[in-house]
C-alpha cells in the first residue's frame, strides 16, 4: 500500500541519525578514551519522536533521508522492529551520524555530521497532513512545506538560527517547542519570562523545557502552567526533550486537559533518563 493511501495519527518530518553511545567516567581533552559501555541505535529528534509516538500505539509515518550505506540499513531495520513506516528517500551521501559521549553524571557530548538530513527536500511532503511533528535544523522550505500542509502542527524550534525565516508563519502552528536556551538564544538575552512573553506575540502555544526545574506551557490566551521536574536517577539525558514533544503530541490527541499532559510528559521524561538510549 501506498504511504498517502494509509491514515497516519501523527507524520514526524525530521532527522534520522545513527546515534553510537560511549559511556565514561569523564572526559578529558587530548586523551584516548575507553568506553566503558557501548551502544548504537536510531536518533535524530524526527526518529526519537516517532518511536515514542509508536510506543504509545499511535501510528507513525517518519519522513527523512538516510544515506545508501550500512548505517542507513542499521537505521531502517531498527524503525522497521519499532514499527516505523519509512517515507523518506535514501541518497547517496552519508548517513547521519552522532557520536553522543556520556559521562558518570550522565551529561552528554555530541558530534554530529549533517550528512544525508542535508537532502530532506520539500517533494516530500504529502499534501494533507492531520498532525505534523516538524524539527528545524532541515531545510527551510521543507520546514515551510510542512506546515502549510498540515492541518495541526508541532514545531521544534531547536535551530534557532531558521527563526527569522520561520517566524512569519508561527501563527499557522498550534504548538512551538523549545527549551530554555534555545529560546534565550533567540532574542540574546538570559531573561526567560521576558522573552517567553516576546515568543508568544508571533507563537499561539509554547511548550518550553526548562531541564531540571520541569516545564512552562503558556497558551494562547496567556495563561501560564507550570509542572516541576521528577527527581530520578539520570543514567542519560539524550532524548529527554524528545520524549516530552512525544507525550505532549500523545496528550494532544487524546484530548487531555493541558495539567495531566505536562504531568504526563515529565513522568515520561524521567523514565528516558534511565534508559541507555535516547527512546
Amino acid at each position: 500500500m501506498c504511504y498517502k493511501e494509509k491514515n497516519y495519527d501523527v507524520y514526524c518530518v525530521g532527522k534520522t541519525n545513527l546515534d553510537l553511545f560511549y559511556y565514561i567516567d569523564q572526559i578529558k581533552l587530548e586523551e584516548n578514551h575507553i568506553a566503558n559501555e557501548f551502544y548504537y541505535f536510531a536518533g535524530g529528534k524526527a526518529t526519537n519522536v516517532a518511536i515514542n509516538l509508536s510506543k504509545f500505539g499511535l501510528k507513525v509515518g517518519l519522513i527523512s533521508v538516510i544515506g545508501n550505506d550500512v548505517f542507513g540499513k542499521v537505521a531502517l531495520n531498527i524503525l522497521s522492529e519499532k514499527n516505523i513506516d519509512f517515507l523518506g528517500k535514501k541518497v547517496n551521501e552519508t548517513t547521519s551520524l552522532t557520536s553522543i559521549i556520556v559521562d558518570k553524571f550522565g551529561k552528554n557530548t555530541m558530534f554530529h555530521n549533517i550528512g544525508a538530513n542535508s537532502k530532506l527536500s520539500s517533494d516530500l511532503i504529502p499534501k494533507k497532513i492531520p498532525f505534523s511533528f516538524v524539527q528545524s535544523g532541515i531545510p527551510t522550505d521543507t520546514i515551510i512545506k510542512a506546515i502549510n500542509n498540515s492541518k495541526i502542527s508541532f514545531l521544534e524550534l531547536s535551530e534557532t538560527s531558521q527563526f527569522e525565516m520561520i517566524k512569519p508563519l508561527l501563527k499557522k502552528i498550534k504548538f512551538v517547542s523549545l527549551n530554555e536556551n534555545e529560546l534565550n538564544n533567540i532574542f540574546k538575552t538570559n531573561n526567560t519570562e521576558k522573552n517567553l512573553h516576546l515568543l508568544s506575540n508571533f507563537s499561539n502555544n509554547i511548550l518550553l523545557k526548562i531541564g531540571k526545574k520541569g516545564l512552562i506551557f503558556l497558551d494562547e490566551k496567556g495563561k501560564v502552567y507550570m509542572v516541576p521536574a521528577e527527581k530520578t536517577d539520570v543514567i542519560n539525558t539524550t532524548g529527554a526533550g524528545d520524549a516530552i514533544s512525544a507525550a505532549f503530541i500523545y496528550g494532544s490527541l487524546k484530548k487531555w486537559e493541558i495539567p495531566e499532559i505536562l504531568r504526563f510528559c515529565v513522568k515520561f521524561a524521567s523514565q528516558i533518563i534511565k534508559s541507555k538510549y535516547s527512546t
